[in-house]
């Protein structure tokens, strides 16, 4: 990742067994040296794989109430600092660490490991980044060119992470509070909820689930379709997959349940070019990978907005004699569209009238004729 700059980056361990007692956490008293060839390739693979298909991230804000914890006071503390040093940024990590140790040693079922803390930018901004790290078993080969078992990282997959973003957080704090319902500046990967052996690690650190329920569903429709168009190979399929998506969104609407990028993207699969079914899978990771990226901050899991939903699937407009709503998908200029529109002649042609609007259509007219 040749636009990332480290600013700082450590490494802790929670040092905890599932089922087991917790025991005193392993911090390092000076932080790592961001030049360092592994130490840089540890922070780029974190980043790279952040908000993937298996890493898929949440959108949200710090907790204002009960269970905000330290850590929010201590972000907004160091966030102030224009060149934070190094004690700060260790002081900060040392607080989400004592976090961490807190709540983990609460919950029996929860499990530890190494906790990564980079203050970094790149292209798209500045961020704070913590990352839980696992083990995995590795092979490698002795000086005699024999096999031997080594544990290393696994940085295919994060345990659990979180990251603020610095701009995001500063455009919050000067908003006004209508414009706060629909503003993140944090998100977070968990494999589990709050009230999960895994939920520690949101909690600790004071991360709330944020709504932002109207421009999710916006940058979903707006995103997913263009993805569709800008792809020469789908382009062809895209009305039909948007169609397939507005049905699916106005079922969770119905519903009042959750939309899921994983439901999306069999969506999405769905609409792929058989010529294409090979790469099906590539194509349609790309696609949630996008959505849920930062530029996007499609969340991983949100509830529709019936208001931003409506903009995508109504078009409503009244005169003083008349009041009408109607769907987008019936609107076309083909003169069999259920919505014809005479572009040359500005007009509105209605077709497939229901048999009971029709016979009050009938009878006031025939009224009319009477008067």
């Amino acid at each position: 990742m040749s636009d990332l700059r480290i600013h700082n980056v450590v490494i802790h361990a929670l040092v905890k067994e599932q089922h087991q007692k917790i025991q005193p956490s392993q911090l390092r008293r000076a932080v790592l040296d961001p030049n360092h060839e592994a130490v840089g390739k540890t922070v780029s693979d974190v980043v790279s794989i952040y908000g993937t298909r298996n890493n898929s991230a949440h959108y949200g804000i710090f907790e204002s109430g009960e269970g905000r914890g330290s850590f929010p006071n201590a972000f907004d503390q160091y966030a102030a600092f224009p060149q934070p040093s190094d004690n700060q940024f260790l002081e900060l990590t040392r607080t989400a660490m004592q976090r961490l140790y807190d709540k983990a040693s609460a919950n029996h079922a929860s499990s530890g490991g190494y906790l990564l803390f980079a203050d970094y930018s790149n292209a798209q901004g500045r961020y704070f980044l913590i990352a839980m790290i696992k083990q995995k078993p590795g092979i490698t080969l002795t000086e005699n060119l024999e096999p031997t078992e080594l544990m290393q990282l696994d940085l295919t997959k994060l345990n659990q992470a979180a990251r603020i973003n610095f701009s995001r957080l500063s455009e919050y704090r000067s908003a006004t509070q209508d414009e706060r319902q629909e503003l993140n500046y944090l998100s977070f990967v968990s494999p589990g909820s709050t009230k999960t052996a895994s939920g520690y690690f949101v909690t600790a650190l004071g991360c709330s689930q944020g709504a932002a329920a109207a421009q999710a569903t916006k940058s979903l429709i707006c995103e997913a379709r263009k993805f569709f168009t800008d792809n020469d190979a789908l382009r062809a399929n895209k009305e039909a997959f948007n169609n397939s998506l507005m049905e699916y969104l106005k079922a969770k609407e119905s519903d009042k349940t959750s939309v899921k990028l994983s439901e999306v993207e069999h969506i999405a699969r769905s609409h792929i070019p058989s010529q294409l079914a090979e790469q099906a899978e590539t194509i349609a990771g790309e696609l949630i990978a996008h959505l849920n990226s930062e530029s996007c901050g499609v969340p991983s899991e949100f509830p529709v907005s019936t208001s931003a939903l409506k903009r995508f699937t109504h078009i409503s407009g009244q005169s003083n004699y008349w009041k009408m709503t109607f769907d987008r998908l019936a609107l076309g200029e083909d003169e069999s569209a259920e919505v014809y529109y005479d572009r040359a002649a500005s007009r509105l042609v209605l077709r497939n009238i229901p048999t009971s609007m029709r016979g009050l259509i009938e009878e006031a007219l025939a009224a009319n004729e009477e008067e």
